[in-house]
């Protein structure tokens, strides 16, 4: 193999990306599954065109696994929105601090850049990093404070949120509902949805049943 491939070099130094290859095409590429602790920013992108990014890995049919700290609720906020139009993106919230980083497919891990202005994002192959990374994305999934299910959970959206509950618990059409509040008939029943999701309610009437038992109407 030629320098800046795979395998690891004599002189020790852990195998990189190509040279010229940018972290975000290696999470674009990504096949199988992506993992992301998230605190400031792995990739050189602004928050919404990395939520973008994700969103697009997750529209192929890719698993996203994004483990945002609670500093980042406004991203996590915006995942969760995306999580409810792709079933393969999972957001959830961890109240400690981490690192920053990214797996991809199990094979490459994603840093952010160094304190020099001029360092670059580090895209890394060697398999004990890698093994580090998964392992300590897997205890902080695990050690996660909650599943971010969306404007439940009060950081954006809880207005119309709120609306949506008593829309649903008078008995409103989606037609109706979502006209009085401005949105298409579409995002409502998304709403609807994540509300019988959160609150564990098999039907509409159950929904409105249980928000009014817990003071959330």
């Amino acid at each position: 193999m030629t320098n800046g491939t795979l395998s690891c070099r004599r002189d020790g130094a852990l195998p990189a990306a190509p040279r010229g290859e940018r972290a975000e095409d290696v999470v674009h590429c990504a096949k199988q599954h992506v993992a992301v602790l998230w605190r400031d920013g792995v990739l050189p992108l602004t928050p919404r065109a990395t939520i973008a990014l994700f969103a697009g890995v997750a529209g192929r049919g890719v698993s996203v696994q994004v483990l945002c700290a609670r500093e980042n609720l406004c991203a996590a906020a915006e995942l969760g929105m995306v999580e409810l139009a792709q079933p393969t993106i999972e957001v959830h919230l961890v109240d400690r601090s981490m690192p920053d980083v990214i797996i991809v497919d199990h094979r490459a891990v994603v840093f952010p850049p160094g304190l020099a202005d001029d360092a670059p994002t580090a895209v890394l192959r060697h398999s004990g990093v890698v093994a580090a990374a998964r392992e300590l994305f897997t205890l902080g999934w695990q050690a996660a404070l909650t599943r971010y299910r969306g404007p439940l959970d009060g950081v954006t959206g809880a207005q119309l949120q709120q609306e949506v509950l008593t829309l649903l618990g008078r008995g409103h059409t989606d037609d109706t509902a979502a006209r009085k509040l401005g949105i298409s008939v579409r995002t409502y029943r998304r709403h609807v949805a994540a509300i019988m999701r959160d609150l564990g309610a098999g039907s509409r009437f159950q929904a409105g049943m249980l928000a009014q038992e817990r003071g959330l109407v």
